[in-house]
């Protein structure tokens, strides 16, 4: 991918109440990355990719973006699998992989998702959950249920023909009052009725605040760009055991590699993948 990355933005407040912490994403840039990035999908197929995106950057918000965090969806239904890979320097990326199944929810039981963060050292921690029935801000909703013991709504939202994309993640805090929680609920509940193009974020936090306002808010930038190189590429092929390098290079022509995140191609020699071993 080359010129300027999409960027999008994640923006992280709280009501003045100090009772819901929410956090918003216009993805539409995202979508646009995602374009640009696999010509070779339709644009439902983008939009499935386009709001898991999403629910990572505001799922790795919630961390202050400051670990690697990647989703995996695997399932049975048009999407094989989809994985969505976000850094802590903003960069985020994902691919999708086609199933066999021609019509149906993009994403269905039975399957399975993983959440894997990755530390500043470079730990990770991977959990896997079996997928329920609901797409993915339903996974995504009851991976925090289940494995972080945080109660919190998600949307997502991608329309596959204009482009129109975003995410809104809300959380009551503890100490929220019953009453609150029930005109929250109520709140996002009425978010089917608003357009697309209408869910900015003055507007969702104006909408979950209920008119009292948010305070200590901050801004994350993203950029759809992927992080592959040559350079990381040969590492990665110098790691495979005699018998597999051999067999991929049988003949004298280049063995030409592409990459699943973005479809760029780089052609690589038998003496490229020896130069490093000697």
């Amino acid at each position: 991918m080359t010129g300027t990355p999409p960027q999008a933005t994640v923006i992280k407040a709280l009501t003045r109440d100090r009772c819901i912490r929410l956090s918003s994403l216009d993805a539409s840039p995202l979508w646009d990355g995602v374009r640009r990035g696999h010509p070779h999908l339709a644009p439902e197929a983008c939009a499935c990719l386009t709001q898991l995106l999403g629910a990572t950057a505001l799922l790795q918000g919630r961390t202050a973006f400051s670990e690697r965090l990647q989703l995996l969806v695997k399932g049975a239904g048009r999407a094989k699998a989809v994985v969505a890979d976000c850094w802590p320097d903003g960069t985020i990326r994902g691919v999708l992989d086609l199933s066999a199944v021609a019509t149906g929810d993009w994403v269905a039981a039975p399957g399975l998702l993983q959440v894997m963060r990755s530390n500043a050292t470079g730990q990770p921690y991977i959990g896997t959950l079996p997928l329920v029935e609901g797409g993915i801000q339903v996974q995504v909703e009851h991976y925090l249920q289940q494995s972080e013991q945080v109660q919190a709504s998600l949307t997502l939202w991608c329309d596959p023909g204009t482009g129109e994309a975003g995410g809104l993640l809300v959380e009551p805090l503890p100490g929220c009052p019953p009453a609150r929680l029930a005109r929250l609920i109520q709140a996002i509940e009425g978010l089917e009725v608003v357009p697309f193009w209408e869910r900015t974020a003055d507007f969702l936090a104006g909408w979950i605040s209920q008119g009292e306002g948010t305070e200590e808010s901050t801004a994350t930038e993203l950029f759809y760009r992927c992080r592959c190189t040559r350079q990381a590429l040969l590492e990665a092929l110098r790691r495979f055991p005699a018998e597999q390098k051999a067999e991929l290079f049988k003949g004298e022509e280049p063995l030409e590699v592409r990459c699943d995140y973005c479809s760029s191609i780089y052609p690589i020699t038998r003496d490229d993948l020896l130069a490093g071993e000697a």
